[in-house]
């Protein structure tokens, strides 16, 4: 039997334990048969990955599934949560046939934006309110457009009508949708409830993963025929940092701490305290299946920020800080201690050397930021002092998204970049605070937003802007948007007077 069919057939099985916990931890969300149309939509696209034998095949397949099962849900994004992480993003190139090169590189994130937002797109009428009319929206549109100017001056108008597809499809259309369509408070819940549809199973696979060392989504290139860059085996003291569907460990870590920073809220709307601390573990687990120390870290700020934004902030931190201390002092006891301690970031010597690159990686950066600083230089890997950051793979890894920016669209680029975050946080924030007496169920999705984006905005500091990472902090960002206007509707209908009930 070949090993993506084995492969095939133990991720059908883990799905199915995950999804039993899925079910129970957002039954106060999703209705039985919402939830089974998101669960089946996953088991089916991930079977047309196993089973077409063709990658093209896969995506046409994939691609008419989720469009006809889009207009059949009054719920499409959490279809789209749903079906974000159920297979790897392999990419490729969709062939120009004797016109071009090629028309553009795609894969299955993409593949979701077409087949899925697009359709979502076209079908929003008037959306309020228009798209400018909110300061995120301004800076997004200032940093794209920032982009497609380099990229002008930078290469050919055929290549730069090609990013402008790649840009839309994947930068602001789920920005956009998101932050539209998501209009009242079951739109935001019915979102959380879809990624824990997603992160679930996604969790499962990479515990099996790292407790059997063997990458299960490896295997699934053989089958579709198509050569990829990531899903390799990458190891860390001696252990398998598993990938589940992400194609790295760090993806696959970015991923589930914002899994955890939904669930914080999910879990509230959990009665069976067994479910709601099974939810806890499964999404822990999946946290330290990928030995990734920056999703660690993250983990850290968010619950963090979570706490000390709700009631009695300052005592929730005490208590954090002693439960910290206990449990580090309990694991210093275990036989396995010091083997953990040495995995920890700032405290243990493994993988030591990664700390120093980063550091050297943003010391080098300034440097040649320095020579343009305005828009960047797009051929800054030609630079003398880019050229001793090289490593073993002969390439320069840009382990910073913000250096990345900087070093591709200089200060200003990296302006408008930071304005996206900070104006939704800014405006998310403002309206928590607003709802905190008003709705407590807003407030409590506010805080879970608020804690999960400045998670996001510390570890995009040490991690590329690859795979899904992009993707998931524009929904971030997107969400805090909605959130904010949905706040303010709410507090509209509460301020309005009560009509009296004719007699």
């Amino acid at each position: 039997m070949p090993e993506f069919i084995k492969a095939y057939i133990v991720i059908l099985v883990l799905s199915t334990f995950a999804f039993h916990f899925a079910k129970k931890a957002t039954a106060g969300i999703l209705p039985s048969t919402q939830f089974n149309y998101l669960k089946n939509s996953w088991l089916v696209v991930t079977s047309f990955a196993f089973l077409t034998f063709n990658f093209w095949l896969f995506l046409a397949a994939s691609c008419v599934f989720v469009a006809v099962r889009v207009k059949k849900t009054a719920q499409p994004l959490a279809l789209y949560m749903a079906l974000l992480t159920a297979v790897p993003p392999i990419t490729a190139a969709i062939p120009g046939f004797g016109v071009m090169n090629y028309l553009m590189q795609v894969d299955y994130l993409v593949m979701l934006s077409a087949g899925l937002l697009l359709i979502v797109y076209f079908k929003l009428k008037s959306p309020q309110p228009s798209f400018g009319r909110i300061n995120t929206d301004v800076f997004l549109l200032c940093y794209l457009l920032v982009n497609i100017g380099l990229n002008l001056i930078g290469t050919t108008m055929t290549d730069n009508i090609r990013q402008c597809a790649v840009i839309f499809l994947t930068t602001f259309l789920p920005y956009y949708i998101i932050s539209r369509r998501v209009q009242d408070v079951d739109h935001l819940k019915a979102v959380f409830a879809g990624f824990m549809v997603a992160c679930f199973p996604a969790a499962m696979i990479g515990l099996f993963e790292a407790g059997k060392s063997w990458l299960l989504y490896t295997s699934i290139q053989h089958a579709l025929n198509q050569y990829w860059q990531y899903g390799g085996y990458l190891m860390r003291d001696g252990g398998l940092r598993a990938s589940s569907s992400f194609g790295h460990s760090i993806a696959f870590g970015f991923t589930m701490v914002i899994a955890l920073g939904f669930y914080l809220f999910v879990q509230s709307t959990i009665k069976n305290k067994f479910f709601k601390l099974a939810g806890f573990g499964i999404i822990t687990l999946g946290l330290i299946a990928p030995l990734s120390r920056g999703p660690w870290v993250g983990a850290m700020v968010l619950v963090t920020i979570y706490l000390y934004l709700g009631r009695n902030g300052l005592s929730n931190l005490l208590k954090l800080a002693m439960g910290g201390i206990l449990t580090l002092a309990l694991v210093l006891m275990l036989p396995i201690g010091g083997k953990v301690m040495n995995l920890l970031p700032f405290v243990g010597k493994t993988d030591s050397q990664n700390v120093d690159y980063r550091q050297q990686l943003l010391d080098t950066s300034l440097i040649v930021v320095a020579k343009s600083p305005w828009f960047g230089n797009r051929n800054f890997k030609e630079a003398p002092e880019m050229k001793k950051m090289v490593q073993g793979e002969h390439i320069i890894d840009l382990v910073n998204i913000y250096v990345s920016v900087m070093l591709n669209s200089g200060y200003v680029g990296l302006f408008f970049y930071l304005g996206m975050f900070l104006t939704a946080i800014w405006a998310a924030y403002r309206a928590m605070k607003r709802i905190r007496t008003v709705h407590n169920e807003l407030f409590q999705i506010g805080r879970s937003l608020i804690s999960s984006i400045l998670a996001v905005m510390f570890m995009i500091a040490a991690m590329s802007d690859t795979l899904i990472i992009p993707y998931l902090y524009y929904m971030l960002i997107a969400l805090c948007v909605a959130y904010s206007q949905i706040v303010k509707k709410v507090l509209l209908l509460e301020s309005l007077p009560t009509q009296p009930v004719p007699t």
